[in-house]
């Protein structure tokens, strides 16, 4: 892996630029990906809620990672290698599978963004109070109309990167760029089977999905609205607000459900809207993050879990990560 640790003329000027916050790797094909560094978070800085100890991005397969990448930019497709450029238009029409596959041909250590890495930024960026927004309003942010992006010339899609700093994930013009609106963003490290959830235990984005555990819960439709519960004892699918998710009566949630930004923690800022689709037999793959059109439904907490793996639509793309 040499060539992802050599220094070099544009790495350099990124790092200096950015103070640090940005780099830029290059993948198997030498092509350069730009990447935020994200030091390692502690669960105890987050909430009390979540517990102590090292978020589990930040661990994989049981082994500390003191920083991860995560792409700068939704990715873009060159060469069969996804990357993440600013000033370009986000990929769509690919499904998870096709996602996962183009990411991992960059190398070793690049991955289809994980839902443990989405959940850390997410819930970092809640704790310091930052309202992340995006384009969630055909070109705009919904709540604050005067922010724009630069329109990529497919439907109302934005260039990577090309909104105000308010579209960053920590507010600065060295953040993650849209995280929230945009496109939809698949990410990897857990499913919905018949309104059980399944994930790895940690970051191990490398572990296949047959040996993914039960996270010991289910989210289904109880009298028309998504639940946390013990069991999914009801089909169908439907939506709610993130925040107000409700639990099963005298059901303890594990704590990796919120650890994993998939219910909420009281008195923690969470926007955005669930949607779950528990079909007994019906395997959902996440996408976050909202899009163009979602408006007040978008949000860094924003999941749905109603779309099959082989789903291609415009509006859905995705985002490269790497961990040493």
């Amino acid at each position: 892996m040499a060539e992802i640790i050599i220094k070099d003329t544009l790495r350099a000027e990124v790092e200096a630029a950015s103070g640090g916050k940005q780099t830029v790797l290059y993948t198997a094909k030498g092509q350069p990906s730009y990447f935020n560094v994200i030091p390692q978070i502690r669960l105890e800085d987050l909430h009390p809620s979540l517990g102590s100890g090292i978020h589990p991005a930040f661990l994989v397969g049981g082994v500390e990672k003191s920083e991860i990448f995560i792409g700068t930019y939704q990715a873009v497709i060159r060469d069969g290698e996804a990357l993440s450029l600013p000033g370009e238009v986000p990929a769509g029409r690919i499904d998870f599978d096709a996602a996962r596959a183009v990411c991992g041909a960059a190398g070793p250590g690049f991955h289809l963004m994980t839902n443990w890495e989405w959940a850390a930024i997410a819930l970092q960026c809640a704790a310091m109070g930052i309202d992340m927004r995006g384009n969630t309003n055909y070109g705009q942010s919904r709540s604050h109309p005067d922010e724009r992006g630069q329109a990529a010339g497919r439907g109302y899609i934005t260039l990577a990167g090309s909104g105000p700093d308010a579209w960053r994930h920590d507010g600065t013009p060295f953040g993650i760029a849209d995280l929230v609106g945009n496109v939809w963003e698949w990410v990897d490290g857990l499913k919905l089977v018949s309104g059980r959830v399944m994930m790895p235990a940690d970051n191990d984005f490398c572990l296949v999905e047959g040996q993914w555990p039960d996270a010991g819960a289910a989210i289904d439709i109880r009298d028309g609205e998504p639940m946390i519960s013990s069991s999914a004892i009801e089909d169908g699918w439907n939506g709610c607000e993130f925040s107000g998710l409700r639990t099963e009566r005298g059901f303890s949630v594990p704590p990796s459900l919120m650890q994993a930004a998939l219910c909420p923690v009281e008195g923690m800022m969470q926007r955005g809207w669930l949607w779950v689709d528990a079909s007994d037999g019906f395997e959902a793959l996440p996408i976050r993050g909202g899009s163009w059109g979602r408006g007040a439904n978008a949000g860094s907490f924003a999941l749905t879990l109603n779309y099959g793996r082989s789903y291609v639509l415009t509006f859905i793309g995705f985002r490269p990560a790497f961990v040493l």
